[in-house]
This record gives C-alpha cells, sequence and structure tokens, in this order.
C-alpha cells in the first residue's frame, strides 16, 4: 500500500492516512506459545555447522 504525501496535506491528515494503513492488518490474535520452547539436537552446533557445510563442496 502506498502514501502520497503532498506539501498541502496537513499533520491530521497524514496521521490518519498512517493510522488507516496500518490498522488493517490482521486483528486475529494467535498464540504463539507453541512456538516457543528448546529444541535438543543429537549433537553440537558447531559438529553440525562443520557437517552441513561439508555437504556443500
Amino acid at each position: 500500500m502506498s502514501i502520497i504525501i503532498t506539501n498541502d496535506d496537513s499533520v491530521e491528515k497524514i496521521r490518519k492516512a498512517i493510522q488507516q494503513a496500518t490498522g488493517k492488518k490482521n486483528k486475529r490474535k494467535i498464540s504463539l506459545d507453541k512456538y516457543f520452547g528448546k529444541v535438543h539436537f543429537d549433537e553440537k552446533g558447531l559438529e553440525y555447522q562443520k557437517r552441513v557445510r561439508n555437504e556443500w563442496k
């Protein structure tokens, strides 16, 4: 979405346009609890990076 601002626009008009542009986003609240936590891997991070990077060669 684009907002066109000219020199003739008042501050109130600009703020209202910005509020309308940002206020139309997803208003539905999503529970993010299922995405938080700690993942346990069988190997250390550095070992994983070295193994994966060697696969690129």
